[in-house]
């Protein structure tokens, strides 16, 4: 079968690798039919994330159809379509029964797909199939009325967003999301915001076409090129991938408010650690526990009819995927015919 593979900056090709098979009763086997291009895709792609060893099997976030189940599924069955987590996960061992997913006892730490040898090597969703171990337990069928392009972000960007946002909005709760490197998963945040009811989602960035997709998703804008906010936040989210906007970001989370952090950062990050301390501000970073923000993102979706298309986006033929995944600024999702 063939599998887009990222061999070095900048350079994808299709390689042809063994199909994969049931390996346990709890597994299947699903054929991708949409996977978003997170902008950590884009960013390893374009060689800005150096951390990830080559190969790389590409592709996160995934929406598949089930092909073949084990003998132990129940809840899937063959010409289902799935949402999948990026993250491999049982749902059995003490982590996940706890909510973190991210942290499955069953598996080594980080093992994702689209992350190559750093993550297990489970492949990517630009294959032809792929291997689900944990079949129940990590994939969640796209509800009636919703795209696989709808839901081809669900699996990275917008549950980030949500378990950066979902947990903390109150009444009266106002929301900054820092912009940069990683905007569109800051537009996520922007819908997401909106559809749970926060009343002022402010956008800081300085890109004068990222800040305008900001205001036609709801968010008011503020140009950094003019200075840092002037107010305090209940809620920060930093989506900038940049040391100095990250600390920005924190010296403007007001007293016992809290920040999310959505980036690795491979060099060392200075904190405002005194602001911090004198307002109490919980500084949150890591990858989201994927699995368990699937079915409350795809409620919001409904609810509110926003979906993976709702921001600025390319809708691109499986085929033109080592020409085009991972580069352009705008949010990509390859669909296969």
């Amino acid at each position: 079968m063939r599998q887009l593979t990222l061999i070095g900056e900048g350079a994808l090709e299709w390689r042809t690798v063994d199909r994969p098979r049931l390996a346990g009763p709890k597994g299947a086997i699903v054929r991708p039919i949409a996977v978003g291009v997170c902008d950590f895709d884009r960013a390893v792609v374009t060689g800005r994330y150096k951390a990830l060893p080559y190969p790389i099997a590409l592709g996160h976030e995934i929406v598949a159809e089930v092909t073949e189940i084990g003998d132990e599924v129940t809840s899937l069955s063959p010409g289902m379509q799935v949402v999948l987590p990026l993250h491999i996960s049982c749902g059995d061992c003490a982590p996940c029964a706890a909510g973190h997913t991210n942290s499955c006892a069953s598996r080594p730490p980080f093992s994702s797909f689209g992350m190559g040898p750093m993550g297990g090597d489970w492949g990517g969703g630009m294959s032809d199939f792929l291997y689900v171990p944990y079949a129940d337990a990590m994939a969640v069928p796209v509800p009636a009325g919703l795209s696989a392009a709808d839901c081809a972000a669900i699996g990275c960007n917008l549950v980030d967003l949500h378990r950066s946002i979902a947990p903390y909005v109150a009444n009266d709760a106002r929301l900054l999301i820092v912009g940069g490197d990683l905007h569109n998963m800051g537009l996520y945040g922007v819908l997401i915001a909106k559809a749970l009811g926060v009343t002022r989602v402010d956008f800081a960035d300085d890109v004068g076409v990222r800040m305008d997709a900001a205001a036609a998703a709801g968010a008011n804008p503020l140009d950094l090129g003019a200075g840092r906010p002037s107010d305090l936040y209940p809620i920060v989210v930093d989506c900038s991938a940049d040391p100095k906007r990250l600390a920005l970001a924190l010296t403007c989370v007001g007293h016992d408010g809290v920040c999310h952090n959505v980036w690795p950062h491979a060099t060392p990050v200075s904190l405002p650690v005194t602001a911090m301390f004198l307002r109490n501000v919980t500084f949150v970073t890591g990858q989201p526990h994927a699995r368990v923000h699937i079915e409350p993102v795809l409620d919001l979706m409904q609810a509110h009819g926003f979906g993976s298309t709702s921001i600025p986006c390319e809708i691109l033929p499986w085929e033109d995927a080592p020409r085009s995944f991972g580069f352009g600024e705008v949010k990509r999702i390859f669909v296969r015919s």
